[in-house]
C-alpha cells in the first residue's frame, strides 16, 4: 500500500515539473485588437510617412481604453534618425501615457527631439527587433515581418495599416503595385502581397490602405481569403495621407466596420475644400460572390461588348499635367455594368455589389480638378477593363492581366474573350 501511494505521489511531482518547463505553451494574448502598421519608406514619401507615425502616438494619446500599436519601418538609407528596418512597439493605457511615459514626458521628448535631431518617435516606442538592410517588398520578408509583430504582441485579432506608394493591380513596370523600396521598379505585386498574408495563417479584421489606387475589384477578389474588410481609394490619394491623430481610436473600435466608416468620414472631412479623397470599405467576404454576379452580367451580355466606349465612363487612372501612365487602370465598375446593360443594371447584380460596398464617400468638389468625380456614375470600386491592343502599356498590362491576375477568371472575362478581344 505504502508502495503505490510513494509511486503515485512520484507521478504526481514528475507531472507538476513537467507542466513548469513546458515549451509549448503560448504566450498570453491580448483580448482586444492590436494595429500593426507597415510602412515602406524608403522613397520620397520618407519624411511624410514619418509625420504619419508620430500622428499615430497622438491619436493612442487621446484614448480612453489600453491599446498597441505595432509599427515596421524600413525608410531612406541616408535618414540618420531610422538607420535599419525595426519594429517599435507603443502602448497607452488609456490615460494618455505611451510606454509608460506621460504627456509632460512625451512633450519633454519632442522638445528635445528638435533642438538634437533624435528621432523621438525611435526613443519613446520600445524596439522590438531591427533588421540588417533587406527589400521589404519581397514576399518572405514581408511574411516574416508581419510574424515578428505579432510575436511581438500577442493578440485576439489583428489590423493592418500599410502605407507607401501604390498602384493597385497593376504589374510593375507601368507602376508601383503595392510598396516602394527604394526604385519604383522595387515593389510588390498584387497577388505576392496576397499571398505573403496568406503565409501568416491569419485572418485581419481589416486592411487600411494609406495607398494609392488601391480600391479595385482587382485587390479586393486577391484579399478575399486573408481580410474581412479593405478600407481603400480609387484614385491617388493626398501624400499626407491619412488623419491619423483623430482616426486611431476608432481602428480599436470593437465594432470594426462602424468603426472603419468613421475613419471613412475623418478621412474625406480632412480634405473638404482642399484636396480630394475617396474612400470605399469593402466585406472581402463577399467578393467571391461579387465575382459570380459580375460573370453572369458579362456572359449575358457578351453580345455589347465591343459597343461599350470606355472614353463615355468615369476613369480613376487619370492623366495628371500630361503625365498618362496610368490611364486605363480602372473605370467605375457600376458605370460599366449599367452601360453594357443598356442603361440600368440587373438587379441581382445591384444587390450582391451593395452586400460588398458598405461605405463610400469622397470629396465632392476635388482639386486639382482631374481628381473630380461624377457623382452620377461613381460607385465606389474601380475594375480594369481588358482590351485587344498589342501596343504600349495595354499590351503588358492585359498580359499580365490574362496570367496573374484571379479576378479575371473568376469575373468571366476569359470566357467572353471572343466577344471583346
Amino acid at each position: 500500500m505504502m508502495k503505490n501511494f510513494l509511486t503515485l505521489l512520484c507521478l504526481s511531482l514528475l507531472m507538476v515539473a513537467c507542466g513548469k518547463d513546458d515549451p509549448t505553451e503560448e504566450p498570453t494574448r491580448d483580448t482586444g485588437r492590436t494595429v500593426l502598421a507597415f510602412f515602406w519608406a524608403d522613397n520620397n514619401l520618407n519624411d511624410m510617412l514619418r509625420t504619419n507615425v508620430s500622428d499615430m502616438i497622438e491619436g493612442l494619446q487621446t484614448m480612453t481604453e489600453p491599446a498597441t500599436l505595432v509599427v515596421y519601418w524600413d525608410g531612406t538609407k541616408n535618414d540618420r534618425l531610422w538607420t535599419e528596418p525595426t519594429i517599435v512597439k507603443y502602448t497607452t493605457d488609456g490615460t494618455g501615457k505611451i510606454n509608460g511615459k506621460t504627456r509632460e514626458d512625451i512633450d519633454a521628448m519632442q522638445t528635445a527631439s528638435r533642438a538634437t535631431a533624435v528621432d523621438y518617435i525611435i526613443g519613446l516606442g520600445e524596439v522590438v527587433k531591427s533588421y540588417p538592410p533587406q527589400v521589404s517588398t519581397q514576399t518572405a520578408v514581408v511574411t516574416t515581418v508581419l510574424k515578428d509583430m505579432m510575436a511581438a504582441h500577442p493578440s485576439q485579432s489583428y489590423g493592418l495599416v500599410f502605407g507607401s506608394h501604390a498602384s493597385g493591380w497593376l504589374p510593375t513596370l507601368t507602376g508601383r503595385s503595392i510598396g516602394q523600396d527604394g526604385t519604383t521598379s522595387v515593389t510588390m505585386l498584387i497577388p505576392d502581397f496576397a499571398q505573403a498574408l496568406r503565409e501568416t495563417k491569419v485572418k485581419y479584421d481589416f486592411v487600411f490602405f494609406d495607398l494609392c489606387m488601391m480600391a479595385h475589384a482587382e485587390v479586393f477578389y486577391e484579399l478575399r481569403d486573408v481580410m474581412k474588410y479593405c478600407f481603400a481609394s480609387v484614385l491617388d490619394i493626398p501624400g499626407a495621407g491619412a488623419p491619423y491623430k483623430p482616426i486611431m481610436p476608432y481602428l480599436y473600435k470593437s465594432n470594426i466596420l462602424d468603426g472603419l466608416k468613421e475613419a471613412g468620414n475623418i478621412y474625406v472631412n480632412t480634405y473638404l475644400n482642399n484636396l480630394w479623397a475617396t474612400i470605399s470599405i469593402v466585406d472581402c467576404d463577399q467578393m467571391e460572390d461579387l465575382a459570380n454576379a459580375t460573370r453572369e452580367v458579362l456572359t449575358a451580355h457578351q453580345d455589347r461588348m465591343r459597343s461599350v466606349d470606355t472614353s463615355d465612363l468615369q476613369e480613376y487612372g487619370c492623366a495628371r499635367y500630361g503625365n498618362t501612365d496610368f490611364v486605363g487602370n480602372a473605370y467605375d465598375m457600376v458605370q460599366y455594368v449599367e452601360t453594357l446593360c443598356g442603361g440600368t443594371a440587373p438587379a441581382a447584380f445591384m444587390s450582391q455589389f451593395d452586400k460588398t460596398l458598405l461605405y463610400t464617400n469622397f470629396v465632392p468638389e476635388a482639386y486639382p480638378s482631374y481628381y473630380q468625380i461624377d457623382s452620377e456614375h461613381y460607385s465606389g470600386i474601380g475594375m480594369y477593363i481588358p482590351n485587344s491592343s498589342t501596343t504600349g502599356k495595354y499590351a503588358l498590362w492585359n498580359t499580365y492581366y490574362r496570367s496573374s491576375i484571379a479576378w479575371y477568371e473568376a469575373a468571366g472575362w476569359k470566357a467572353t474573350i471572343a466577344a471583346w478581344e
